[in-house]
């Protein structure tokens, strides 16, 4: 069966499979909450405090909780959990429906970020009375930095510290900031963001000094408290300025922007499951429609509110979907002019004949007395056309390559 065949099949009602390999930073446990009661505090405000983390992850962390039908979703959070459970050590585990949580965002007219956040790569150090080492992944700061992007919905790794690392990156290289060798060795890596940490201080009294380069941004700061505290206000940090960058702005008025994607390289149903999985990952109600299919390219139709930016920076989260540019369509030929044929020039014109003297004049007609007839009626003027209507602009079109 054919690609045609087997997507028109596909469309009729079999069910779209994702891709197993995803390559973007998919935050899979994005809509899972975890949070632990404190002292004295009721198990409806628990679960009230989850929804309002799992809010900020998708709004920011300045979310208007105050906005209507936000505020009346907070009245009745378990009305947006579609599963609930607890640890013998009392903490809350709290799964929320997706598509109740975004339909109330969008409906109050915030922004929102979807599941798609770009990866950060932490290049970390532990400053220690007998100098400085190199952050490990199973650290006990590394894994409380791990549970708290973990909270906040930030996509945070490791790198791996081999050989190739340490050729380009040491603890001095960390501890100056130099963004040179950091953002050279995490190229290697699949992330948008590297993060350069230092690390000290005590578990009652931490403080952690940062330097991120997300795309071509750059900023800095110093947070400090307890361990655990540190570590949740770095995230919040990150997770502000990952917010800024990627977050898709709520459409004015419930407009959205139509674009049109051409896509090549999608060379079979999985590679379209793929193409669509990614796209719906957009954080947009509306769902891509095709358009067109011809062989291995096709031509989708997407509703975006943002710019054209912001578009082609969420698109590049999936590695799978490089931009190539708008491909240049030759002009046709004229057609060829036939050189037998040769053109009617001023001597080869009919003469008109002259009369001379002698020719007898041609009998002149005869005047025809004019009689009286009606009186002409005037005619009514015919109706002046209506000007034609502006055309829309044509949709943008963005160019890319599939390599699923």
């Amino acid at each position: 069966m054919g690609f045609k065949q087997g997507f028109r099949a596909l469309m009729l009602g079999t069910a779209i499979l994702a891709s197993s390999h995803a390559p973007a930073a998919v935050l899979d446990n994005l809509y899972q909450v975890q949070v632990t009661p404190q002292e004295g505090q009721s198990r409806d405000d628990a679960m009230r405090d989850a929804m309002v983390v799992m809010l900020q992850r998708l709004a920011g962390s300045e979310v208007d909780l105050k906005r209507e039908p936000v505020a009346r979703a907070l009245q009745t959070p378990q009305d947006f959990m579609s599963r609930i459970g607890s640890s013998e050590a009392g903490q809350l585990r709290i799964q929320f429906d997706p598509d109740a949580l975004t339909r109330v965002l969008k409906q109050s007219g915030q922004p929102l970020l979807g599941p798609n956040r770009p990866g950060i790569v932490l290049w970390g150090i532990e400053a220690g009375e007998l100098g400085d080492r190199a952050l490990s992944p199973v650290a006990p700061q590394s894994l409380l930095l791990k549970q708290a992007a973990q909270h906040r919905g930030v996509a945070l790794s490791f790198p791996l510290g081999d050989l190739q690392d340490m050729a380009l990156v040491n603890e001095q290289v960390i501890r100056q900031a130099s963004a040179e060798e950091l953002l050279e060795a995490s190229e290697r890596y699949p992330a948008e963001g590297t993060l350069a940490l230092i690390a000290s201080g005590s578990d009652d009294s931490t403080e952690l000094q940062w330097n991120l380069w997300l795309n071509d941004d750059h900023s800095s700061g110093k947070v400090s408290g307890s361990a655990a505290q540190a570590a949740d206000e770095l995230m919040k940090e990150l997770a502000g300025r990952i917010f800024n960058q990627y977050a898709i702005p709520a459409a004015s008025g419930g407009e959205h922007t139509e674009w049109r994607l051409h896509v090549e390289g999608v060379d079979g149903v999985a590679a379209y499951s793929g193409l669509l999985g990614m796209l719906r990952r957009l954080g947009t109600q509306q769902q891509p429609q095709m358009l067109e299919i011809d062989g291995d390219r096709v031509l989708l139709q997407v509703s975006f509110p943002g710019t054209e930016e912001q578009l082609e920076r969420m698109l590049a989260l999936d590695m799978r979907l490089q931009r190539i540019p708008e491909p240049v369509v030759e002009p046709e030929p004229l057609p060829q002019m036939d050189v037998d044929a040769q053109p009617v020039s001023a001597a080869t014109e009919p003469e008109t004949p002259v009369l001379s003297a002698s020719d007898e004049p041609v009998d002149a007609p005869a005047e025809v007395p004019l009689q009286a007839g009606p009186e002409p009626t005037l005619q009514e003027e015919p109706e002046q056309a209506q000007p034609a209507a502006p055309e829309e602009p044509p949709m943008p079109t963005l160019y890319f390559r599939w390599r699923g």
